[in-house]
Parts: C-alpha cells; structure tokens; sequence
C-alpha cells in the first residue's frame, strides 16, 4: 500500500498520471513520449507533430491535420473529438495510446486556409476552395514575393503550408 501511495503522490507531483504515449507522423519516423493523461488529444497531436519537428496547420486554429487510432499496424479512423483527454480516451476505446497524425496539403491564401484536394492545382481551383472562396474572375495568384501573376489554369505544385497571396485587381501592387 506504501508503494501505491508513492507512486500516486509522484503522479500528482509530476501533473497527474503519464502515459506513454506512440505517434506515427507522417512522412517522419515514429514519435514516442510520455504524455499527461489530462492533455487533451489536440494537444497530444500537436505534441507528436512537434517531436517530429513539423507543426499543425493552420496555426492558432483548429488543426486541419487529422489524428488516426492505430490498431496493431493498421491505420483506423479519424478521431473526431480532439477536445477529449488522453485518460477519457483511453477508458472509452479501450485502446492503447498509439495514433497516427495526418499531415494535410493545407495552404495559405492571404488570411485563409484550406485543404487541398491534390498535389497540383490551378490558380482557379485553389482560389474556389470552399474555405479560400475568392473569385478567381475577379482575383489573380501570385507566389511568396512574387509580382508575377499565376496563369489560372496552369497548375501548379503545392506543397504543405505554401503561402500564396491574391490580389483583386490582377496588376500586383499597382492597379490598371
């Protein structure tokens, strides 16, 4: 009983009860660490990632990236509710702390984020994004200290957290 009371007074200590937890990130090697059961999932996501030295995006937001189950080797379902605990989760799953985090295309137009749907898009498609939503009739691309309009329907590559920048009038910086 002496033990037992130790290592509870060593939990509390310590910020409650740890758990080791196993993050697979993808593109990275797998991450593990000790987590307090109290952090929620969202913060146990954004601590795998930044053991992988990636962060979540888009940042100071609710993640896009998505936090998997793990079942042995195998990749199981999203896990909707990230504002749960570590500890609440693992009562109700019955599982064991092993996830993986799905790193999303998200980018980055101006003050918006989305996900992209592929790998290279056009100005047009990536200004339609349901949370970009900017009318490419009315607004040209142009990348990251650039002054050199996008041509709309050429694609182009994307990568992770690109920042693109709109402009409404399609002449960078000086109008017609």
């Amino acid at each position: 009983m002496a033990q037992l009371e130790q290592e509870l007074i060593g939990e509390d200590r310590q910020g409650g009860r740890r758990v080791e937890v196993t993050a697979h990130v993808t593109g990275h090697a797998t991450q593990a660490f000790d987590a307090r059961a109290e952090l929620t999932l969202e913060q146990v996501m954004t601590q795998a990632a930044a053991s992988a030295g990636v962060a979540l995006l888009p940042p100071r937001s609710k993640p896009f990236d998505r936090l998997h189950e793990m079942h042995g080797e195998h990749v199981g379902a999203v896990i909707v509710n990230l504002d749960q605990t570590l500890g609440e989760y693992l009562r109700q799953c019955g599982g064991r702390p092993h996830f993986t985090v799905e790193l999303v295309l998200a980018v980055h137009v101006n003050t918006r984020w989305d996900v992209a749907v592929q790998e290279l898009m056009s100005p047009r498609e990536i200004l339609a994004l349901p949370r970009i939503h900017l009318d490419p009739a009315n607004y040209s691309l142009y990348l990251p200290e650039s002054t050199q309009e996008l041509p709309a329907d050429t694609p182009i590559k994307l990568t992770r957290g690109i920042d693109l920048e709109a402009q409404p009038d399609g002449k960078y910086g000086g109008g017609q």
